[in-house]
């Protein structure tokens, strides 16, 4: 059991330090990628792709083909985009910066619970504008939408709901519902 744990434990580790290194060199690129850009619904680099992974990037495309986005919708989300970065540049380096400074704490083994509890309420802090940032920008994506496509949208959002609830309820995929 203890050897399960420490494999699990290894493993996330690993992967939070290959996906920080990824997201941290994406970074200072020309776009994101990864959970941030797929969240976000954003461009990545080129025009044409959006999302951060492969499969985000063909599973958006398909999105958009079937929203039926225009260019210009996607110049004017790319800007949205462009933007919430811009704005939420400093908010992202301030909490990679308490993050580091927690883990080295905590490494160290000279752990400081006042100085730690500070930490924790910056985060707290930090997190919380960043979220509002992110639903702003998600209603502004929302409100460059025809009325068809925002029906487009809350048939997706019914059927992805639906689904979940069937597998929730029974524990299987219902692949014949996949679109």
């Amino acid at each position: 059991m203890k050897k399960q744990v420490l494999v699990a434990a290894f493993a996330a580790v690993v992967f939070a330090i290959v996906s920080g290194t990824v997201l941290y060199a994406q970074g200072t690129s020309s776009g994101p990628s990864g959970p941030q850009a797929l969240q976000a619904g954003q461009p990545s680099g080129t025009s044409e792709h959006f999302g951060g992974s492969y499969h985000h990037k063909r599973s958006l495309e398909g999105l958009m083909k079937k929203l039926g986005i225009t260019d210009d919708q996607k110049k004017q989300i790319r800007s949205l985009y462009v933007s919430f970065r811009d704005r939420t540049r400093k908010a992202r380096t301030d909490l990679m910066a308490l993050k580091d400074e927690k883990k080295t704490m905590l490494l160290s083994g000279k752990i400081d619970q006042q100085k730690l509890a500070q930490i924790d309420d910056q985060m707290v802090k930090i997190k919380g504008d960043l979220l509002k940032e992110r639903f702003k920008l998600k209603r502004d994506r929302l409100a460059l939408l025809t009325p068809e496509q925002l029906d487009r949208v809350a048939d997706f959002m019914a059927q992805k709901s639906f689904r979940a609830k069937m597998k929730k309820m029974h524990g299987w995929k219902m692949r014949s519902f996949h679109g």
